[in-house]
């Protein structure tokens, strides 16, 4: 066996293996013997096609096995003279197989860095004291926050802005009612701008009961072609009128939140009040020390440490949304994207997460930082309170996270491997999809998404 190894950007390194006929010989002969025995060739009986005619049908699969098992058995020996540290799959580039074999292939590897000057940094940490204003403040918000909806018992009220109305609507174009333009009954909060133009505006001065038109232009950009900067008028009926009504700051308030009084309520809000903030000043703190320490050192990040991190932190968003009922494809349309552009704009965040967490292990190492069973026991306990879990579950889903996310990076690292090759090397996709081991449309799907 002969090989180089060259070093690449991104910490990767690209492998050029040799194996000689001699070599090779007993690898072939293997792939070609399993394949033998599964292969159905027109004029043989299964298991009896020739090499040449075996090799003449099945060609690419067969160079594909041969270049997989070639690398299985000689990588672990150059990864051991090299010292390499692999953090991704082998992705394959270029096989050549006669009667010697020559492959190359690129894989991602634990970058190599040095430390820079991390002793001794200094950030600014702020203080905070806790007074009767802030502590006024966040019980004002408690009670806004547990505000409710009343109908308004005078009849002859007139609706104003910051005033709920319910509301039934029919919207009509050319005296024609369009799709999607009709409501019995809409709670709609005016001065919100929920609604288009000055639809909310008009209804200010509408008392309860009352019937009207109002006339409006939808916006240029309109979601709906057929409506885009065109007026359009709107049959109104108020059914109701509403205000939110504030409770009071009493011991029934403070009962009906689960305390025994309002001095307990005031004395549990100063407390969560103290930690929340502390624990953001020394958030802040140690992320600005982060960025210094940062500032420190210089690493080659790997492609596919960059998109594992990507991959989790789209679990723990889906986990999340999960949690208040919603499904990420929604949230991801509501916020006018999809998958590839939310996962591109987490790319920074992303890199830098990896980036710290690097140095921070080396500095772990090189000080012989270890935590303790009682401290890991505890961290994963706090850990498992907070999602709802018992620590045996939250270990066997951190597992499954794990494999997901190898899985799911390696997935992304193939795509960007397609498109190198589609655009800069003029591969064709036929041969890109047996590189990568991929369907020929699923990359079809990647090169058209780009």
């Amino acid at each position: 066996m002969n090989y180089e190894v060259k070093k690449l950007e991104k910490s990767a390194v690209e492998v050029k293996l040799h194996l000689t006929a001699e070599e090779v010989k007993p690898i072939v002969d293997k792939v070609l013997a399993h394949v033998g025995e599964h292969a159905e060739v027109a004029g043989f009986r299964k298991g009896h096609a020739p090499k040449e005619v075996l090799m003449a049908n099945y060609k690419d699969h067969i160079e594909n096995d041969v270049a997989n098992d070639a690398i299985n058995a000689n990588f672990p020996q150059i990864v051991d003279k090299e010292k390499l540290q692999p953090v991704s799959y082998v992705r394959l580039k270029e096989i050549n197989l006669k009667d010697d074999l020559n492959l190359t292939f690129d894989i991602d590897v634990y970058p190599q860095f040095e430390l820079g000057n991390y002793k001794g940094l200094e950030a600014e940490k702020k203080s905070f004291e806790m007074t009767d204003d802030i502590l006024n403040e966040e019980l004002e918000i408690m009670v806004r926050n547990h505000a409710k909806l009343e109908e308004v018992e005078d009849a002859g009220y007139k609706a104003q802005l910051n005033d709920t109305v319910d509301l039934a609507f029919e919207g009509f174009m050319d005296g024609v009612p369009f799709p999607g333009g009709k409501a019995e009954s809409h709670l709609l909060k005016l001065g919100s701008k929920s609604f288009i133009d000055n639809f909310e505006e008009q209804l200010v001065g509408y008392t309860k009961g009352q019937e009207g038109e109002i006339t409006v232009k939808f916006p240029d950009e309109y979601h709906a072609p057929e409506l885009a900067g065109k007026p359009a008028q709107f049959k109104v009926k108020i059914n109701a009128i509403k205000k939110l009504k504030q409770p009071e700051l009493n011991d029934e308030f403070a009962k009906e939140l689960g305390y025994a009084s309002l001095d307990e309520l005031k004395a549990k809000t100063k407390e969560e009040t103290i930690k929340r903030e502390n624990d953001r000043i020394e958030n802040e703190y140690v992320s600005a020390l982060l960025d210094k320490l940062m500032e420190t050192t210089t690493i080659d990040v790997p492609v596919s440490m960059v998109q594992a991190e990507i991959q989790n932190r789209l679990k723990e968003l889906e986990y999340q949304l999960s949690m208040q009922g919603f499904k990420m494809d929604d949230y991801l349309k509501m916020m006018g994207g999809n998958v590839e552009t939310f996962a591109a704009q987490l790319a920074p965040a992303a890199e830098k997460k990896v980036k710290v967490d690097l140095i921070l292990d080396r500095i772990a190492k090189d000080n012989n930082f270890e935590a303790t069973d009682e401290e890991l026991s505890q961290r994963m306990e706090e850990v498992a309170k907070m999602y709802g879990m018992d620590v045996p579950a939250l270990e066997e889903e951190l597992k499954k996270n794990r494999e997901k996310s190898l899985e799911e990076g390696e997935t992304q690292a193939k795509k960007e491997m397609a498109y190198e090759l589609y655009h800069e090397e003029g591969f064709t996709i036929e041969r890109i999809a047996k590189l990568v081991k991929m369907d020929q449309k699923i990359v079809e799907e990647w090169l058209l998404q780009k």
